[in-house]
């Protein structure tokens, strides 16, 4: 077993990677109460091909749902009979159960490896759940909020898997059946290509030794090479308007980052520095923006940054949309001239980055869902740390010029009705 020493902040970090390839990041947090675990599998709602056959749109998001559902029980009630909240959540290329507990750590922690190693689809059941999911789906369509944010992604990237809600669309999710939820778990939910990840007053040995008895009393299918999905689009889409029940027009401004920067971590952190320099309350240019109503308490923006893709958008609500185009983009796109005489503000964003991740140690749920997987070497909070303190204005220039250029961006924007 590998440990990690953060000797600085107080705390370990113990790796495992056990004979079926399954990884177990362990984080001991002695005096906490509550313990928090995660069970992740590297497959998301981007992964809609297998063996070079096509599945329908929304089909890792409801395997998610169908995983809880057994033949005579639910496994969230398993959970509650233990005293844990559990839940689940799917993104464009991970899927993740977890639960939290103040008690019977143990036996939620092999319910959690049970219930997701256990698959049970049963066909009338897929018939009834098409209705939940495609309540929710109806849902995020009548959002404002949604849909700019997703309309703006499907505007970056119109001919990948990108271009469909992580939850499919009404059509794509009638079109899944039964099969096609083995199939797809059968191919990604290989112990090789998931992680176990528990933090909170836990003893790593003893932890360690329930998950390989776990494993070692399963006959689980050996590993198997997995297809990585590959983002590739040349194409944009320059602009698109839509009506909704909106009082105030919504707008939003979408750049694509260049493939040779995915999961760069230095670039993300980067990245992340120039835009609170630029445009996080309390900079000069926000402040300015926000006197000369060019923005209001809607503006904000977002930075992602994957193995296959990374974007960054912009977005608020705004009577003057021109203007927020304008002044908006004269910013991204000149921003140079603005931060590089901003030594002394640089420093103080990166202080006050490192203070939020130390923050953030204060938490189990943060600390566990900062943990890369075995491709990225475990890469955490505390790691994420170092390299912001190693960063210097002239590496953010750098990358900043790699990411802002006018000739990846779209626009998006949602018009009231009336």
């Amino acid at each position: 077993m590998e440990i990690k020493n953060y000797q600085q902040y107080g705390d370990k970090v113990y790796i495992d990677e056990l004979d079926n390839g399954l990884s177990v990041v362990m984080i001991p947090k002695s005096g906490y109460h509550k313990t928090y675990a995660t069970f992740s599998v590297n497959y998301g709602s981007i992964d809609t091909t297998i063996n070079g056959k096509k599945y329908p749109a929304g089909i890792a998001h409801f395997l998610e749902h169908k995983m809880f559902d057994k033949k005579d029980h639910d496994a969230m009630d398993v959970f509650s009979k233990y005293g844990a909240s559990s839940n689940a959540f799917t993104n464009f290329n991970k899927t993740s159960y977890l639960f939290a507990t103040t008690d019977n750590v143990h036996d939620n922690l092999i319910e959690l490896l049970d219930f997701v190693q256990e698959p049970y689809f049963d066909e009338q059941k897929v018939e009834k759940e098409k209705g939940i999911i495609g309540q929710e789906i109806s849902m995020y369509d009548d959002n404002p909020g949604s849909v700019l944010f997703f309309k703006t992604i499907q505007n970056m990237y119109p001919d990948t898997p990108l271009n469909v809600d992580i939850a499919g669309s009404q059509d794509s999710i009638n079109r899944i059946t039964k099969d096609d939820l083995y199939d797809s778990y059968n191919y990604f939910y290989q112990p090789s290509n998931m992680q176990l990840t528990i933090v909170g007053d836990i003893n790593p040995e003893e932890t360690l030794k329930w998950v390989v008895d776990n494993q070692n009393s399963k006959k689980l299918p050996t590993a198997k090479p997995i297809d990585k999905t590959i983002i590739e689009s040349n194409d944009l889409v320059r602009e698109t308007t839509q009506k909704m029940d909106v009082k105030i027009p919504k707008v939003a401004i979408g750049i694509k980052g260049s493939n040779q920067f995915n999961n760069d971590i230095k670039y993300e952190l980067s990245i992340s520095l120039l835009l609170q320099m630029l445009l996080s309350e309390g900079s000069e240019v926000y402040e300015k923006l926000y006197n000369d109503g060019v923005i209001d308490d809607s503006f904000g923006f977002d930075f992602d940054c994957e193995d296959q893709f990374n974007y960054a958008i912009f977005a608020g609500e705004t009577d003057d949309i021109d203007s927020f185009y304008q002044e908006i983009t004269k910013v991204l796109f000149g921003f140079e001239d603005i931060v590089k005489e901003l030594n002394e503000e640089f420093e103080l964003i990166k202080r006050e980055e490192i203070g939020q991740h130390i923050s953030m140690m204060n938490s189990i749920e943060a600390v566990s869902n900062s943990v890369n997987d075995k491709d990225h070497n475990y890469r955490n909070l505390y790691d994420e740390i170092e390299i912001i303190k190693s960063l210097q204005l002239n590496d953010v220039i750098y990358y900043g010029k790699m990411l802002l250029k006018e000739e990846f961006m779209v626009k998006n924007i949602i018009l009231p009705q009336k």
